[in-house]
């Protein structure tokens, strides 16, 4: 019984696909009525194939002479053929002709790789917001390096998205592609250069003088210089010389030279940095900084007018100033073969600085002096003591001696 149905399944399930191999062969191979026109090409005479792969050609070649064209700002992206390429009924329709008539062949258009395609656009049209910089250089050369800020930009990748679809949809046999626009954003940047430059511009710079012969001196203040320079400052943040420099020791690369002790000249660990807090001192006052500690030599030394010295000595005596203004400062300071220069940059607080040294008296050989710093804003002058000393006179003990000191308290 099984066989029997089997067999009686092919019998039926035979000459119907051979009726449908046989229709569809025919569909293709019958001649289409004269007078038949598809999107107004005659067709007429021409097997339903034939016609199909006529009107395809004609569609090619119609878009081969059309862009789609999407527009930025800045640039013009095109695409046409093969890069767009289409889907039509054109089958349906020739196998569908019964009678000659005008017949029409409706094609869908699609841009290959669209997500590649708006992915690709909206990373050339993309623009890196980048604030303006400026770059402390703590060597020679110029104090600052700029680099312009630029606004950053970005595309709406979804919107161009269905913009592209839409051109494509819109678009009918014959016409043109719709323009499409990139849809983009501006991210201004939020600094100015201008107020950048205002901010880093120098604010003071102080220079001494030393014998360069004094090898182990001169590489004394070179190695607090070099510990120094680079330093910034925060708003509000205090400078400690001794914190910056640490302790003057020949572990830490310091050399014997003369230093100041008991009213003497004497050799120890690290003369010559005083020279280098000096220097320092004198350009925070002239940068308008509050200077919170300070001391004398009790010698008067060479290379600055008395009052005008800023000892240090160990971890007890320090030269400390405050950043009170209301950006970052930048310390620079550069050892040249014969001086040493202390340079402070930030933003100004308007007014002109200078400094005064006065003697007012001389006692057994020793020298009483003052100080007075004055500030000039607006075509105004305001003077004010400062600090008052007095420097013991040097004893007379012959050539200096060996200290036992392992740093440098002054000199």
């Amino acid at each position: 019984m099984k066989n029997f149905f089997k067999r009686f399944f092919v019998f039926l399930t035979l000459p119907a696909l051979a009726a449908g191999i046989c229709f569809t062969f025919c569909g293709w191979q019958k001649v289409l009525p004269r007078g038949t026109a598809i999107n107004g090409a005659d067709v007429g005479g021409l097997t339903p194939r034939q016609a199909v792969q006529l009107v395809r050609e004609a569609i090619i070649s119609d878009l081969k002479g059309r862009e789609l064209c999407i527009c930025s700002r800045e640039h013009v992206y095109s695409y046409s053929y093969p890069e767009i390429s289409f889907k039509d009924n054109a089958n349906a329709v020739a196998r569908g002709i019964v009678r000659a008539g005008n017949y029409t062949v409706d094609a869908s258009w699609y841009l290959n790789g669209l997500d590649a395609v708006v992915s690709g656009i909206c990373a050339a049209e993309y623009r890196q917001l980048r604030e303006p910089e400026a770059y402390f250089n703590a060597g020679e050369g110029e104090a600052f390096y700029y680099c312009e800020g630029q606004d950053g930009v970005s595309s709406d990748g979804d919107k161009l998205r269905r913009d592209i679809l839409r051109s494509l949809q819109n678009r009918r046999y014959g016409g043109d592609f719709d323009k499409v626009d990139v849809s983009t954003e501006t991210h201004k940047m939020k600094g100015d250069m201008a107020k950048l430059k205002q901010k880093t511009a120098r604010l003071s710079a102080y220079t001494t003088y030393f014998d360069c012969g004094n090898s182990p001196r001169v590489s004394n203040i070179r190695l607090a210089g070099e510990k120094i320079s680079g330093c910034v400052l925060a708003p509000g943040e205090r400078f400690s010389f001794n914190s910056r420099v640490g302790p003057r020791t020949m572990k830490n690369g310091f050399q014997r030279a003369k230093i100041i002790e008991d009213g003497r000249f004497v050799y120890g660990v690290g003369g010559g940095v005083c020279q280098v807090s000096t220097t320092l001192y004198n350009a925070a006052l002239l940068a308008g900084l509050k200077v919170t500690e300070y001391h004398p030599h009790s010698l008067a030394v060479s290379y600055v007018s008395p009052s005008r010295d800023a000892m240090v000595s160990g971890s007890y005596s320090d030269m400390k100033f405050c950043n009170t203004t209301g950006c970052p400062v930048y310390i620079r300071v550069l050892t040249g073969l014969y001086y040493v220069r202390c340079e402070i940059y930030g933003l100004s607080d308007g007014a002109e600085y200078s400094l005064q040294s006065v003697v007012t008296g001389e006692e057994d050989g020793g020298v009483k002096s003052e100080c007075y710093l004055t500030s000039t804003r607006g075509g105004e002058s305001y003077t004010r003591l400062i600090r008052r000393d007095k420097y013991l006179p040097a004893k007379k003990d012959g050539a200096a001696k060996e200290s036992g000191q392992t740093e440098g308290s002054a000199a």
